[in-house]
């Protein structure tokens, strides 16, 4: 995951609830680890996830933010792991989702990541 997070407003937070799964985790749980391709972009509904780096905490990111598509969409390795702390709430986009989206600009998945600067 990089540094440059981007920020979800309650509108989308709403937008992506009512087109996806939202999944809770009841204990933590590392979903990337540094230095690995994701599987999945992010989209951190409700609570916190922590960016891992060297296996120490480097970052607290709270409730609305997404994260890890440009790595997905471009097969990369993001530069530190993601662990989602226990009650947190998230959204797994996979690839096929996103890129379907960007195909479709009346998805609701379409307008949160129109702005990513995919492939840079």
């Amino acid at each position: 995951m990089k540094e440059n997070l981007n920020f979800l407003n309650p509108e989308d937070i709403e937008a992506l609830k009512d087109e996806f799964e939202v999944q809770t985790f009841s204990h933590d749980f590392d979903l990337v680890y540094e230095n690995q391709v994701p599987t999945a972009g992010i989209a951190l509904i409700n609570g916190e996830l922590q960016l891992i780096r060297k296996s120490k905490v480097h970052k607290l990111i709270n409730t609305g933010c997404l994260l890890g598509v440009n790595e997905l969409l471009n097969h990369q390795p993001v530069k530190v792991g993601c662990r989602i702390k226990s009650n947190s709430q998230i959204v797994l986009l996979g690839k096929s989702e996103i890129l379907s989206s960007l195909k479709n600009r009346k998805s609701k998945l379409f307008n949160l990541i129109k702005n990513l600067k995919i492939g840079e």
